[in-house]
C-alpha cells in the first residue's frame, strides 16, 4: 500500500484534472486541524461542493472533484491509522 505522500508525489508529476484535485484535497484536509473557525467552515463548504460535483458534474470539473474527494479520503484514512496505532 502506498502512503499519501507517495501518491502526492506521483500526482505532482501528472498534469490531469484528477491529479490537481487530489493535491488540493490532501492539502485541504491537512490544513483543517490548524485552521481557524472561518477557514474550517470554508474547507467544509469546499468539500461539500466538490462532493456534489463528483456525483453530478460533467467533464474535467467532475474529474477534478473526484480527485479532490480521493485526496481527502486518503488523508483521512492515513490519519485514522496513525491515531489507531497511537502515533498521534
Amino acid at each position: 500500500m502506498r502512503t499519501v505522500d507517495e501518491k502526492v508525489k506521483y500526482n505532482q508529476g501528472q498534469k490531469t484534472p484528477f491529479s490537481y484535485g487530489y493535491l488540493w484535497g490532501v492539502k485541504a484536509y491537512r490544513k483543517y486541524p490548524k485552521a481557524d473557525k472561518a477557514e474550517r467552515k470554508r474547507i467544509l463548504a469546499e468539500i461539500d461542493d466538490y462532493s456534489k460535483d463528483a456525483k453530478n458534474g460533467k467533464g474535467r470539473s467532475r474529474e477534478c472533484a473526484k480527485g479532490f474527494m480521493c485526496g481527502v479520503r486518503d488523508a483521512a484514512n492515513e490519519r485514522k491509522t496513525r491515531v489507531k496505532n497511537g502515533k498521534e
